[in-house]
């Protein structure tokens, strides 16, 4: 049997990165930085040679094969089976709220227990499996190829265990670097590690100066029906450059807006609220059920977002709109009312990430 050179790389950075939430299989997108990190990939693989290009079907992913395929004249073979690993209840969470959430079951994910889910997800050796049959179907469908492989963190932690021997138990010697290549070999029926990156390989710099960013404190409204839909407007002007440059012209976010000065963020609520959907709020606001801190990018300048999102209950209406200056009412398109299916779905610009699951828990 001839052999087979497998060029792994994890995708590029994303703000659940950045914040150390479980994405698991949750579409999340790259960030300013992450498409940096899959340009630079691609420039770095530039001299190689690759037959095949294959990728996870999430977005991180294909977003960052899509510069080296691009390159090559290869489509992307997309794939679910190449998916992270399915953290079930876990997914969207910070490991700071499950390890105080899910106290007793933390330190088994910690200890890599393989027989070990979090609630609706994957054991270590259910995705181990579905690992290691997935790299050695490319592999003996691609024998005597050279094929890269983008796909995510666990993946490629599976492969290097597959390539080393190591059980799953064992520590890895190296991390998992966003966006850098790392090779291995099927010949014969066995693997063997050819080169994995360490942590020497130079950082991609920061989009911005390097500077520390201004924070912008906001207050975002989560407003649910009892059907369990949530109220969105859609948004022109604030876009980044990036956006603009793909085509994007607006985005879809909850209500919401930065504080103003001396204002807390329930009375920064109980504006935004009022003059972008006409709701008045009773004294006592909805409860917190997410934050976010995490580099922003408003328009060509760049600030450390601080968000928290009010969970507000009510039924279905038509926004009617207050006191908005005249700029406000030119980036203020419209509304809408959406269900997680119907966010999931969609392919516009949709603000905050992994909205669709936040929605979900909410009206479970």
């Amino acid at each position: 049997m001839t052999r087979t050179i497998l060029c792994l790389a994890r995708h590029g950075e994303t703000n659940w990165n950045i914040e150390r939430r479980f994405q698991g299989q949750f579409d999340i997108a790259l960030n300013a930085r992450g498409r940096a990190q899959a340009e630079a990939l691609a420039r770095e693989l530039k001299t190689a040679h690759f037959d095949r290009v294959y990728s996870s079907d999430l977005r991180r992913a294909m977003a960052t094969a899509a510069p080296i395929a691009e390159r090559l004249g290869l489509p992307v073979l997309a794939t679910q089976r190449l998916r992270e690993k399915d953290d079930g209840a876990w997914q969207g969470h910070t490991h700071a709220e499950v390890q105080v959430k899910y106290a007793a079951d933390y330190p088994h994910y910690l200890a890599r227990k393989p027989d070990f889910a979090a609630p609706e997800g994957e054991t270590l050796e259910e995705f181990a499996r579905r690992i290691r049959l997935v790299l050695t179907d490319i592999a003996r469908e691609s024998a005597g190829l050279a094929v890269l492989v983008v796909a995510h963190a666990g993946v490629l932690d599976i492969a290097w265990r597959m390539a080393t021997g190591k059980p799953l138990s064992a520590k890895r010697e190296h991390p998992v670097l966003n966006a850098t290549p790392n090779w291995i070999a099927y010949e014969k029926g066995e693997w063997s590690l050819v080169d994995w990156a360490t942590a020497e390989r130079p950082e991609i710099a920061a989009p911005w100066d390097g500077a520390p960013l201004p924070r912008r404190e906001a207050a975002r409204g989560l407003i649910v029906s009892p059907q369990g839909k949530a109220l969105l407007m859609q948004y022109a002007g604030g876009l980044s450059p990036h956006f603009l440059a793909l085509g994007q012209q607006h985005f879809w976010a909850t209500p919401g807006g930065a504080l103003k000065e001396d204002e807390d963020f329930e009375t920064a609520l109980r504006r935004e609220i009022c003059e972008e959907t006409g709701l008045v709020l009773p004294g006592d606001v909805g409860p917190v059920v997410a934050t976010r801190e995490f580099p922003m990018e408003l328009g060509d300048d760049w600030q450390q977002a601080v968000e928290r999102y009010f969970l507000i209950e009510t039924e279905e209406f038509a926004p009617a709109p207050q006191m908005l200056t005249p700029e406000e009412k030119v980036h203020l398109l419209g509304w809408r009312w959406w269900s997680a299916d119907e966010i999931a779905a969609s392919r516009e610009l949709i603000f905050p990430e992994g909205l669709e699951a936040l929605l979900r828990k909410v009206t479970a």
